[in-house]
């Protein structure tokens, strides 16, 4: 099947002869399309074509007239019929068509079927008039089809008329009927054409230059269709019709009439509006706002029209003549501007345009009303159009350039944009800044989405009649509302931080942009009267100050020029505002701004007035005798005993030099006999501040010394007096180079003995960071996290403490080192300081033993933390201790202690004389310094002895005490387990074993242990008991060892009992059967065997109930899954068959006896009557014999 597919795609895809066709151009899409064809009988047609962007076409229907096909093959075949590879060529019959199929068509019927069969005799009348009609009908179908897209109307002409004469023709009723149908295809050829011509003239949208061309071409088309109206063929069907009589003919002919009426007035129409057209086209090349000149011209050509034509001058055609006029203005209006751009932010030139169109709009108007009112002055045709019914359309678009206009400004506004560009956006300084701006954006994100909804209807802007725009534009105005609400808000809260005129013109020029509508506008002139009303209040402060009664000045400056000054300065303060206000243009002239610029006049001329007035009193009180204010010592000593010195230099020349400075910065002219000094006012600062560095370092020696260091450097000290004596009360001010020269050679003795005395320093301080380091060397290591167990600790504390030991070895040996380096500079000093030097030695040797004493005081602190807590948290887990049962020797009774013990525990803790044994070892400075004995006691005596160390280990013991207490309390409540440790279990099971308890009694007795088991196993294993970690677990371990002992003496008893039991059932059953079925062989086994049975059938019951004693006392093994031996095992599995078999064997057995008893009874009467014969025999033989 698939093969013979292939050979008839074969042969269509071989019949193709387009050029450029490849097979890989035959799709699948194709095939598909080619196979269905093939497939389905019912389609008759598919066409083959090569689309300019589809590429190859293979379809089942005519392409429409929109597709543009060069050249197309088709295939047609009659419905029904099959295609096969051998049926093919009588079935397909297939062409090709180039350029418009339908023109190739009909030239393809005009020129060979059409006149053949017209002209042909051979067919039978009946076949023939049918084939006619249709093909009459086809051909006008087609000829209407062809020229219809060329804008043409062409009468089809049928050429079977044309071959007959019309006296012949009119007596074939048939070929009248044929001929009546063309001439009703001609009227409704012509009257559609009238009817669109109608249509056409009604019209309004479109402008005069389209009016003009719909005239041009009905004007064309009357005249072609007037022109073939007066062809021959259409006169010879005419007559046809005419002698035939035919009711057609005369609605033809009328509308006939017409159209050559029509041609007449389109001709007429055309050469009036042709007028129009060159001003028309000028007006096309213009901007709106040109467009009045040409308008005037328009109105005075319409109205030229409407005088003198004899068709276009009714009042309905000039009033639509201006509505299209109105119409184009508007269109070219439309024109001149872009939708996009307007949407896209270019607001500053569509503005423009826009208001250009609204301007022009208004001109044509007003330019109509004065031509119609120049017409009624000077003209007998009354000017009666209803100008309403065409500027109606007028005033709506103005009304739409009003709305885009709005929408321009709301972007300028509101999203910042103005030609294509966004303006920067404002800047919000202080903290609020950034919420500020936020505000703005979320504002303008708002905007951007009602203005994208409204750009979504832009389409319908130029149909009024829909309300879609409206509609949409009337919630874009709702939500700009909204918006100058919303910026009116962030307007009035940017202002509420405004401080300053500088802060609030800046914030004015960032919202003048956005200040276009009425709204935003009041708002932006109301912060401008805060604006001037921020100005008003500083002349309002700066005049408050003026009112003073005293002056302000800063510290800084002398007080004449400090006052001045301060007067500049305020005005300075109101120069920057009112120069800020000077130039924002932008801001609008006001009764306000005239009172503070009036203000500001008034008080700067105040301000220049107090600066004038303060230099003259300056002046006035000058004197001569500044430069003898000069000789006198560099320096003095200070009256309050400390031995320091000062500065002896007079302050009012200081004070001279600063009113010179500060006046001259006012540009002021300064005496000359005051410049002569204040030009040597350098040397003298230079000398000054070499004066101050002298005393500032001497007096610094001296405030750096306690009194007993001073005792240690009075020599030296003593040394410096001597060389600054001079400074004292010989040299002066005014021998400058004298005075340097004293000044250095001082400042180099006190910058040697400053170097020793910073040694000296430097050593003290680091003999007290060594202390510091002794103190904090702790003795005792614990870290709240490690728990020690058993004698951990002792050995840890042993091991901390010996490397503690060496640090505190290093620290002292290193203060021994600097006690040593320090006496170096004084040891060639005399007695006095001799005297200071023991005297601080022992200073030193005190610190370092206080330092011994914190660190053993801290130490112990620690540990009684640790012990005791503190008073914000018990204390953490110190020690592990254990709970457990011990035994001493076997024949003693367990008993429950503490590992470690608490006495073992308490000797632990103990730490303190191990801490004073460590530092026993350290003796003291004098002794080390000075090779003899110190006079104190040792270092470790006294702090053995100091009460505050007593005390903390006082606090520990009271610690150890209280917990070995709350250890004891614990431990009595594990007493209630006592009876499993103490009770011997031995004499406790031989009890059992004697006095044979029942087997509830054993199960009772091993339950209740495991339930003390269990009850042990609850129990809390690990428990705080304040700095002791107690762990129950080897305690707990041993009871349930001891549970499980007795358990296991209890089962091993049970256990022995039971097998010893069943052994003996059985032994019993077994023994007793084997007697009672063997036979007995005499009467004395028979009486044997007859009471043994009698006896075991009396005990039968109490027999029978041991069997469940036994089972019982398994079961309760089996429970606690206590082993058994094998053969006990399946002797217990087969005792119920036994018991069975063996009361079967009491049955049989009796049967048994029964028989055998008869058996000797039967016997026994055979031997009787043998017996009895032998008896009679004998008597009888005595008898006779004697």
């Amino acid at each position: 099947m698939e093969e013979d597919y292939k050979a008839i795609r074969s042969l269509f895809m071989g019949c193709v002869g387009i050029s450029g066709v490849t097979e890989e151009l035959w799709t699948e899409e194709n095939l598909k399309a080619l196979d269905q064809f093939i497939e389905d009988t019912s389609i008759t047609i598919m066409v083959v074509y090569m689309d300019a962007h589809m590429g190859l076409r293979v379809e089942i229907s005519i392409p429409s007239k929109e597709q543009v096909v060069e050249q197309l093959y088709y295939f047609t075949r009659m419905p029904g019929t099959m295609i096969t590879a051998e049926t093919f060529d009588a079935v397909v019959q297939f062409g090709t068509v180039r350029g418009d199929p339908a023109r190739a068509m009909l030239h393809y019927m005009t020129c060979l079927p059409a006149p053949l069969v017209s002209l042909s005799a051979d067919r039978g009348k009946d076949i023939k008039d049918n084939y006619m009609n249709s093909m009459h009908c086809q051909l006008a179908f087609l000829t209407d089809y062809v020229y219809e897209k060329q804008g043409k109307t062409v009468l089809y002409i049928p050429m079977e008329g044309l071959q007959y004469s019309p006296e012949n023709a009119s007596k074939d009723k048939n070929l009248v009927q044929r001929m009546e149908t063309v001439v009703i295809h001609w009227t409704d050829q012509i009257k559609e054409l009238l009817n669109a011509q109608e249509i056409m003239n009604m019209r309004d949208s479109c402008g005069p230059l389209q009016e003009i061309v719909f005239w041009q071409s009905c004007s064309k088309k009357l005249l072609n269709i007037s022109q073939q109206l007066q062809k021959p063929g259409v006169r010879h069907i005419q007559k046809i019709l005419q002698l035939s009589k035919s009711v057609y003919l005369e609605r033809f002919c009328k509308l006939a009439k017409d159209i050559q009426n029509s041609s007449l007035e389109a001709q007429s129409n055309l050469v009036f509006l042709s007028i129009l057209k060159e001003p028309c086209e000028a007006l096309a090349q213009l901007k709106p706002s040109q467009f009045a000149p040409k308008l005037r011209q328009i109105v005075n050509l319409i109205r030229i029209i409407w005088v003198n034509s004899s068709y276009y001058n009714t009042r309905e055609r000039i009033t639509g003549l201006f509505r299209k006029m109105s119409s184009e203005i508007i269109h070219l209006c439309f024109k001149s501007f872009c939708l996009d751009l307007i949407f896209k932010g270019y607001v500053l030139s569509s503005k423009k345009v826009l208001n250009d169109c609204i301007q022009c709009c208004r001109s044509w108007k007003e330019i109509y009303l004065h031509a119609s009112e120049i017409h009624q002055k000077y003209s007998s045709k009354p000017w009666d159009l209803d100008h309403r019914s065409f500027f109606v359309v007028v005033d709506s678009f103005i009304q739409r350039f009003r709305c885009l206009v709005e929408v321009c400004d709301c972007q300028y506004q509101f999203a910042r944009w103005e030609d294509g560009q966004q303006r920067p956006l404002p800047r919000f300084i202080g903290c609020q800044g950034p919420e500020l701006t936020r505000f703005l954006l979320e504002i303008e994100e708002s905007f951007h989405s009602g203005l994208q909804n409204l750009r979504t209807v832009e389409k319908d802007l130029l149909d009024i009649k829909n309300t879609t725009w409206s509609n949409e534009f009337n919630k874009f105005r709702a939500l700009v509302k909204d918006l100058e609400t919303s910026m009116q808000n962030l307007i009035n809260s940017v202002f509420k931080t405004v401080n300053t005129v500088e802060e609030g013109v800046r914030l004015l020029d960032t919202f003048r942009p956005m200040a276009t509508r009425e709204a935003i506008k009041c708002t932006v002139e109301e912060k401008m009267e805060s604006v001037y009303y921020l100005f008003n209040r500083e002349l309002k402060m700066v005049n408050n100050e003026l009112n003073q009664r005293t002056r302000c000045f800063p510290d800084h400056m002398p007080r004449l020029a400090g006052q001045a000054h301060w007067a500049r300065a305020l005005r300075h303060r109101l120069d920057r505002p009112m120069e800020v206000l000077q130039k924002a243009h932008f801001m609008t002239e006001s009764y306000n701004r005239k009172q503070v610029v009036l203000t500001y006049t008034q008080t700067i001329h105040v301000l220049d007035e107090i600066v004038r007035n303060n230099f003259s009193i300056w002046n006035q009180n000058l004197g001569s005798q500044y430069l003898k204010r000069l000789e006198q010592p560099l320096m003095v000593r200070c009256k309050d005993k400390t031995a320091k010195l000062n500065i002896n230099f007079d302050n009012n020349l200081l004070n001279l030099f600063g009113e010179i400075h500060y006046w001259d910065r006012l540009k002021f002219e300064i005496p000359q006999y005051v410049i002569d000094i204040y030009n040597e006012r350098e040397d003298l600062r230079g000398l000054r501040e070499r004066a101050l560095l002298l005393i500032r370092d001497y007096n610094r020696i001296i405030g750096n010394l306690s009194p007993s260091d001073l005792g240690l450097f009075r020599q030296r000290i003593h040394f410096i007096d001597k060389k600054i004596q001079p400074g004292l009360n010989k040299l002066m001010w005014l021998s400058k180079a004298a005075s340097n020269i004293f000044i250095r050679d001082c400042l180099s003795q006190v910058e040697k003995v400053q170097l020793i005395i910073d040694g000296y320093k430097v050593s003290s301080f680091s003999i007290s960071n060594l202390c510091r380091q002794i103190s904090e060397t702790l003795l005792v290591k614990i870290d709240g996290k490690t728990v020690y167990r058993n004698l951990e600790f002792e050995d840890d504390q042993k091991s901390h403490r010996q490397s503690q030991l060496q640090i505190l070895q290093s620290a002292h040996h290193e203060i021994v080192d600097i006690m040593t380096n320090i006496y170096k500079i004084f040891s060639n000093d005399g007695p006095e300081v001799q005297e200071y030097w023991t005297t601080y030695t022992k200073k030193v040797d005190h610190k370092v033993e206080e330092a011994f004493r914190k660190n053993i005081v801290q130490s112990m602190k620690k540990l009684s933390r640790a012990i005791n807590g503190d008073s914000k948290a018990s204390p953490n887990p110190l020690f592990k201790v254990f709970l457990s049962l011990r035994q001493a020797t076997p024949q003693t009774v367990p008993r429950v202690e503490f590992s470690p013990t608490l006495g073992k525990l308490a000797e632990i803790v103990n730490i303190l004389p191990h801490l004073i044994d460590t530092i026993s070892e350290f003796k003291r400075l004098p002794e080390l310094l000075g090779s003899r004995q110190s006079e104190g006691k040792p270092i470790h005596t006294n702090i053995e002895q100091d009460e505050e160390i007593k005390k903390i280990q006082s606090a520990i013991a009271t610690g150890m005490t209280s917990n070995a207490n709350q250890l004891q309390a614990y431990l009595k409540t594990w007493y209630k387990y006592k009876d499993i440790w103490e009770v011997n279990k031995d004499n406790v099971i031989r009890s059992y074993q004697r006095l044979n308890l029942p087997v509830t009694s054993f199960d009772a007795d091993i339950h209740r242990y495991t339930e003390k088991a269990n009850s042990v196993q609850q129990e809390e294993t690990v428990l705080n008991i304040r700095f002791v970690i107690l762990d129950c677990s080897p305690l707990k371990s041993s009871l349930v060892q001891h549970c499980s002992e007795w358990q296991t003496k209890f089962t091993q008893l049970l256990s022995l009992m039971a097998t010893t039991r069943l052994r003996e059932l059985h032994t019993y059953l077994h023994d007793n059967a084997i007697s009672l079925r063997q036979p007995p062989k005499t009467l004395a086994e028979l009486d044997d065997s007859q009471n043994l049975l009698e006896t075991l059938q009396r005990s039968l019951a109490k027999t029978e109930a041991q069997i469940p004693v036994i089972h019982k006392q398994f079961a309760i093994l089996d429970n606690y899954k206590v082993p058994v031996e094998q053969d006990v095992q399946e002797m217990r599995e087969v005792l119920n068959g036994e018991w069975v078999w063996f009361q079967q064997v009491l049955i049989d057995s009796d049967t048994m006896l029964q028989k055998h008893k008869e058996k000797f009874k039967n016997s026994f009467v055979v031997s009787s009557e043998d017996f009895k014969k032998k008896i009679q025999a004998t008597l009888q033989e005595f008898n006779s014999t004697g």
